[in-house]
């Protein structure tokens, strides 16, 4: 698909072929993002219970089991991908397998879009959707957004 698309920043049309990101590629995604998630929740979890260790408040941490936490694992999963895909177009994941999130259109991906995305994760079972379509999961459709596979240059 050979499409303009206009840069922002120095408002230059320059034509681009977008291919897909392949199967290997996506999980890769996934497998990465859900690493730096959890490695990103452990320093934040070691930092909080240092700080409130040294501050006396321990029976605090007693508040963050059950139910509340998994919720809040969810909000901050969400939130994770949220904010790098509506701000970059990239997470973590999407910077080492060299691809990015874009509308099915081209452009860039729309906060909108990138929400409904996030969302989606919370789906059950969502992540088996790419076992029919391995270029476009229940996330992809319903936010019409695509994962392509993009150049060092772009």
């Amino acid at each position: 698909m050979q499409q303009d698309y206009v840069f922002a920043a120095d408002q230059l049309t320059v034509p681009i072929d977008w291919a897909p990101a392949g199967k290997g590629q996506r999980f890769g995604n996934y497998l990465i993002d859900i690493a730096a998630f959890y490695l990103g929740c452990i320093g934040a979890g070691i930092l909080v219970g240092i700080g409130l260790s040294m501050s006396g408040n321990v029976h605090l941490l007693n508040g963050l089991e059950g139910p509340f936490s998994t919720l809040v694992g969810m909000l901050l999963l969400s939130l994770y991908y949220f904010v790098l895909e509506a701000t970059t177009g990239r997470t973590i994941g999407k910077l080492f397998t060299r691809t990015r999130v874009i509308m099915a259109d081209g452009s860039r991906i729309t906060t909108r879009a990138a929400l409904i995305r996030s969302l989606c994760r919370l789906i059950p079972f969502e992540a088996f959707s790419f076992l029919g379509d391995p270029e476009s999961g229940l996330h992809d459709r319903l936010s019409k957004t695509r994962v392509v596979r993009i150049d060092r240059d772009r």
